[in-house]
């Protein structure tokens, strides 16, 4: 008798074909989700949903705790030393909540960490074969926390030097403004007196008068660094033609420096400029780029004042042809105490106040101010915009 051999169709064959490759796609994925979880760097536990008692447990879990795979199994949370605190932070009652879970930070303590360490712990709650599991990552946060622990006392460290800094300051342009008082009210009587008529003191009281001016401007710039990083600068804000104020700084600028013999050219158009501003804290700003224009511009140099609307915006220029700024220099132009360096006069520099100020005054009108420089010996341009108002009606 022979045996009759049934032909397989085109139909069984694609079936077979395709169950197995579901049975090699199966074992593939069990196989990567095993080599993740045995090569995990967090610790992983897969617990029983309905009685919180662990399943399985990765190598790093183990480690982590100083136990071991078999001494794991079977125990709840707590009985294996995941305790946070005195509390049994991590029991069944816990586990309830469906899906994914970020837990706050806890403290651990185990065998492998008598004294405790800091760790993050999410748990996700799904399906597995029929059965509901929990799965939990736990993360050793330690350093972290301690990064951030140092980050944030630095943090607090700035913090207090710089309100020590503030309050030097304001200290220092106090008492140097009350040490200058009897130093001006003594020229005011030189003034008066008859001995005036003497070329020597005539000359020794021109020397005063200018140092105790250029002395007011470094207090008065102290003061305002002051009162700016305490908040106690507030705009008296009003509406503000910008020609006004470049025409009374440079009246200002021109009798301050008058001995430097500086060719000022201003350029300004014949409509208003209206801000929305506060004309003395605006004049300050201009006085004090003049003031920087004139101190490193040599004598019978020129500097150009151009005012005028750019778009929604308005734009001053100063431009001068003094010493100009190295090019590494030009980030910090704008840094509290920075100050070009030159080697034929270092006094001229002052504090390195003034524009900071600028700075600090322009940012508070809602505007912005740069600088240019093709480096030393190529003089220097300020670039001031701020925004306009709508004219008046």
């Amino acid at each position: 008798m022979s045996a009759r051999v049934r032909p397989v169709n085109d139909d069984e064959s694609s079936a077979a074909e395709m169950k197995r490759r579901d049975r090699l796609t199966a074992i593939r994925s069990e196989l990567r989700y095993k080599r993740l979880f045995e090569t995990a760097h967090d610790g992983i536990l897969i617990l029983d949903a309905s009685s919180g008692r662990i399943l399985d447990a990765n190598p790093f879990m183990t480690n982590l705790l100083g136990l071991s795979h078999d001494e794991l199994l079977g125990k709840e949370l707590w009985q294996v030393g995941l305790l946070f605190g005195d509390e049994r932070s991590l029991n069944a009652d816990s586990l309830r909540e469906p899906g994914f879970i970020r837990h706050e930070e806890r403290f651990l303590r185990s065998a492998s960490y008598p004294e405790g360490i800091d760790v993050e712990v999410v748990s996700n709650r799904y399906q597995e074969g029929g059965d509901e599991v929990i799965q939990y990552h736990i993360r050793d946060i330690t350093e972290r926390k301690r990064v951030a622990m140092n980050a944030a006392l630095y943090v607090d460290e700035l913090l207090d030097a710089d309100r020590h800094k503030t309050e030097f300051l304001a200290m220092l342009s106090h008492e140097l403004r009350n040490a200058l008082a009897p130093v001006a009210n003594a020229l005011l009587i030189l003034r008066l007196s008859q001995e005036s008529d003497n070329p020597g003191s005539s000359k020794a009281r021109t020397i005063i008068e200018r140092q105790v001016g250029h002395l007011s401007h470094l207090v008065n710039d102290l003061l305002e660094i002051s009162s700016i990083d305490s908040g106690r600068m507030r705009l008296q804000s009003g509406r503000v033609d910008l020609r006004v104020v470049v025409q009374r700084s440079v009246e200002a600028m021109m009798a301050a420096y008058a001995h430097r013999k500086h060719e000022v050219s201003v350029a300004l158009p014949p409509d208003p400029i209206w801000l929305d501003g506060d004309a003395i804290r605006l004049e300050q700003v201009v006085v004090n780029l003049l003031n920087n224009a004139a101190t490193y511009t040599q004598d019978g140099g020129s500097i150009a004042v151009i005012a005028d609307h750019a778009q929604d915006r308005a734009e001053l220029r100063i431009a001068d042809t003094g010493m100009g700024i190295a090019p590494e220099l030009l980030p910090r132009v704008f840094d509290l105490f920075t100050r070009a360096e030159t080697a034929r006069d270092h006094s001229r520099g002052g504090l390195g106040i003034g524009l900071n100020v600028v700075k600090r005054i322009v940012d508070l009108h809602g505007g912005s101010v740069e600088v240019r420089s093709a480096g030393r010996g190529a003089g220097s341009e300020f670039v001031v915009s701020l925004p306009l108002v709508a004219s008046r009606a």
